[in-house]
């Protein structure tokens, strides 16, 4: 069965229709960079972050889930073995958010 899907912080499997896959380009994630699994529920407008989600003003993705899930991830935060590529990520500042201009550069 499909389910209309909330936030979830798992972006584990997905499939795209031509116009969800044009969806997602045409709002320019490139030039506002976030984790795939954060882009996705602000397009389709559940994620938790207001602020977020207004650097993407056109949030009509439709996105469903399969129920019961038809995968799973194999491990879950904190447990021995997990492993994330943004789970402890720095946030990066941009120029006009910098305390001050680094030197090391």
């Amino acid at each position: 069965m499909l389910v209309r899907v909330g936030y979830s912080y798992w972006t584990l499997g997905y499939a795209l229709s031509y116009r969800g896959a044009r969806k997602l380009l045409d709002a320019e994630p490139l030039s506002r960079l976030v984790p795939v699994d954060e882009y996705l529920p602000i397009l389709f407008d559940k994620h938790p972050q207001s602020d977020w989600k207004g650097h993407f003003p056109k949030r009509d993705l439709i996105a469903f889930s399969a129920a019961p899930l038809l995968l799973y991830p194999t491990h879950y935060t904190g447990e021995k073995g997990y492993i994330s590529d943004t789970e402890d990520s720095n946030v990066v500042r941009t120029a006009s958010s910098s305390p001050s201009p680094r030197s090391d550069l």
